[in-house]
């Protein structure tokens, strides 16, 4: 389908756009458990003076005024605020209250390398899986190769790389089991060369497939659709198949949603349902036809003229 005859498509206006619902709450998560080269916001409520920045050494440490080494990996914060507040009350008896604060989840940093917006070290709990630590990197780049993202991981004291095709998600069915990652683990997206990206916004939408301009786009007031992104990514191009456009949303579990969307649909009748609103993380992925599909509208209109010219000569020698 040409841009031109897809912009000419049959518009409604005034429609209501159907939002997806969540479909997961937020999962439990454990107690954080503090590791090396952590940064914790340590607050003393009655002494605001000895207020500051704890850094988590390599040795497991950090040092409190006053009290001096604390013992600090693998503990908890609520049992790290205990010792530190009896520990200070023997030399402030109206110190009631501490709080600690992780600043920098440094313990559980992965890295993501490659073609991908923002490369570099990042450190977030819970930790993220590949999916999340690339869009986390901003997505990957329009030179981005998602059919052969490598994890390079330690599995018994040795360095080891594993390969996986993120790519495939795209065309699997249901929710989707994502590879999972560990502190310290790195992600790299490998380069090939394609049209150069957008936006480069975290919150954004991925827009990736057959559209003119691969990227990552903002969510602006009125383009909040599915189309609106699509539009926003420099419309498809003319192997875009619009009846099968698939949204992937990440639950909260780290698994991934998908929806196949007829954008077709909507632009023939008007069918909200087919473009929905879009929310911030989502992938709009637009596939490409199939290649029977493309031949037969490339020469729909040969095809058609072919026919007129027959039914036209028929009915001459019937009126003769």
């Amino acid at each position: 389908m040409s841009i031109s005859r897809w912009l000419r498509a049959p518009l409604a206006t005034g429609l209501v756009l159907l939002a997806f619902a969540a479909s997961a709450q937020n999962a439990s998560i454990e107690p954080y458990r503090v590791g090396n080269y952590d940064v914790l916001a340590l607050s003393i409520w009655q002494q605001p003076e000895l207020d500051r920045a704890l850094n988590v050494d390599e040795n497991g440490h950090v040092t409190v005024p006053l009290i001096g080494v604390v013992e600090a990996d693998g503990r908890t914060l609520v049992d790290l605020e205990a010792e530190i507040l009896e520990r200070i009350q023997v030399y402030h008896r109206d110190v009631t209250r501490v709080s600690l604060e992780v600043t920098e989840f440094n313990s559980k940093a992965v890295y993501v390398l490659g073609a991908v917006t923002i490369p570099g070290k990042y450190a977030v709990y819970p930790v993220p899986n590949i999916w999340q630590a690339i869009r986390e990197a901003g997505g990957i780049t329009p030179e981005g190769d998602l059919s052969r993202v490598r994890l390079y991981r330690e599995v018994d004291g040795q360095q080891v790389l594993e390969t996986y095709n993120l790519q495939a998600l795209l065309n699997a069915e249901g929710v989707l089991d994502v590879p999972s990652l560990a502190s310290g683990e790195t992600v790299e997206v490998p380069r090939r060369p394609v049209i150069p990206g957008t936006y480069s916004g975290r919150d954004g939408v991925y827009v990736l497939g057959q559209v003119l301009t691969p990227g990552i786009y903002r969510i602006e007031p009125g383009s909040q659709d599915l189309l609106g992104f699509i539009l926003q990514a420099g419309g498809p191009l003319d192997a875009a198949d619009l009846g099968d456009v698939l949204l992937l949303r990440t639950r909260a579990d780290g698994s991934l949603l998908r929806y196949r969307l007829d954008l077709a649909r909507y632009l023939d009748s008007a069918d909200a349902q087919s473009n929905p609103l879009v929310l911030p993380g989502d992938t709009i992925f637009v596939p490409r036809e199939a290649q029977v599909s493309r031949i037969i509208n490339n020469n729909l209109a040969i095809l058609t003229g072919l026919a007129t010219l027959l039914t036209s000569a028929l009915l001459i020698t019937q009126t003769r």
